[in-house]
């Protein structure tokens, strides 16, 4: 699997946009030469994948595309769930390893929308140096494994066309993503017609699998076969509406149709189970609203013992 270097982005002073160049030289355990970033710790080079833009909405994707130099290197081609804490990647003649996906606290830009290049930043160290220049290969040599008590998490993705193969799985593709930014291990993703039935089994399944969480797209409007709730509901111990409600206030603020949404959340013994929408807008823009809440929510489920209140 190999991708390719579409920028090379320089700043010599933090906080502030970097600027493209020709060339950079990369060096071990310092990171990019003349770049303020550069030092002995574990955000000595950062990496962009430029597939990350479709989580954006369009009104504002135009201007992360012609300003996306905020990292040192701009990258394409590679899946961006393949970029996980712990990969190697061989970058021209040059090695870098990521550590940390996203910066522990940025800013958001005037929209109120999370900073995408900030959010989705792969950071790390070089562990080979060399020089690198647009256009150069990006081949992963190691993909990093996830934690041992990393979440668990069960993909569904509900749509007759799609397990057919007559459509393509971008919103189950875009929950990949999100469990890549969880730090989670994916125990499987799979597509499945709108079968009560059959969507029933399956989030048992994932149950018994030991499944931390459970995420499902499609299946939640008004529609004859829409019967993602109908199945949850039947495999639910316990409701936990404020997922589904947080979604549906946080879409009615984008589009009146979220009244039509009727996506439920809840707990099936120890696992949690979430309906998200099946537009790959939606299910970004919802993933958006529920995404802090996830980890605390599985330790939680996990026997957490600790207090969720705060001190005034």
């Amino acid at each position: 699997m190999h991708g390719h270097l579409i920028s090379v982005n320089l700043g010599k002073i933090r906080g502030v946009p970097k600027h493209p160049v020709q060339e950079g030289t990369l060096t071990p355990d310092w990171g990019l030469v003349g770049d303020a970033h550069g030092g002995d710790w574990d955000q000595q080079i950062s990496l962009f994948p430029v597939e990350t833009l479709a989580l954006v909405p369009k009104s504002i994707r135009a201007g992360f595309e012609e300003n996306s130099f905020s990292e040192n290197l701009t990258i394409e081609g590679i899946p961006p769930e393949k970029l996980r804490p712990g990969t190697i990647l061989s970058v021209g003649s040059a090695d870098i390893k990521i550590l940390k996906i996203g910066k522990v606290s940025f800013e958001p830009p005037e929209s109120g929308r999370p900073y995408i290049v900030s959010r989705e930043g792969r950071f790390g160290r070089v562990l080979k140096g060399g020089i690198v220049k647009p256009g150069d290969r990006v081949k992963v040599l190691e993909e990093g494994r996830t934690e041992p008590d990393a979440p668990k998490l069960f993909l569904v993705t509900l749509s007759d066309k799609g397990s057919k193969g007559e459509r393509e799985d971008i919103s189950g593709r875009f929950l990949s993503w999100y469990a890549t930014r969880l730090g989670a291990a994916i125990l499987s993703s799979v597509i499945i017609p709108d079968e009560k039935a059959l969507i029933k089994e399956t989030l048992m399944k994932g149950v018994r699998a030991g499944a931390d969480l459970i995420l499902t797209t499609g299946g939640t409007g008004l529609a004859p076969r829409d019967v993602t709730p109908e199945a949850t509901l039947e495999v639910i111990d316990r409701e936990v509406p404020g997922f589904a409600e947080a979604m549906r206030a946080e879409s009615l603020k984008i589009t009146p149709h979220a009244m039509a949404s009727r996506a439920v959340s809840g707990i099936a013994g120890r696992t949690l189970i979430i309906n998200l929408p099946g537009s790959p807008k939606a299910v970004a823009e919802c993933m958006e609203v529920i995404f802090p809440a996830l980890r605390h929510a599985i330790e939680k489920l996990r026997g957490d013992p600790t207090e969720c209140a705060t001190e005034l």
